[in-house]
């Protein structure tokens, strides 16, 4: 299982891999986070089966150059 998954994103390239992770999407993934570059772009958006968890930014940041991540969490966006 995989431990995050991307449901949208602003970069036309990557449509098709939105499409491929939605496969993977299970109720465990609950905790919706949002990427964003140093400039407050938002690149991705997506669920993730843990709150809090930087992984979905170590693992996108390389190729997309984004810079934070924010988790829905009482209502509210928040950076981590």
């Amino acid at each position: 299982m995989k431990s995050y998954i991307l449901t949208r994103t602003t970069l036309s390239e990557e449509k098709e891999r939105i499409k491929e992770d939605l496969k993977y999407k299970t109720e465990q993934h609950k905790y919706p986070f949002r990427l964003y570059d140093d400039d407050g772009e938002l690149y991705y958006e997506g669920l993730s089966v843990e709150n809090e968890s930087f992984e979905p930014l170590d693992e996108e940041q390389p190729n997309s150059g984004v810079t934070e991540i924010h988790y829905l969490n009482n209502g509210k966006w928040g950076q981590l």
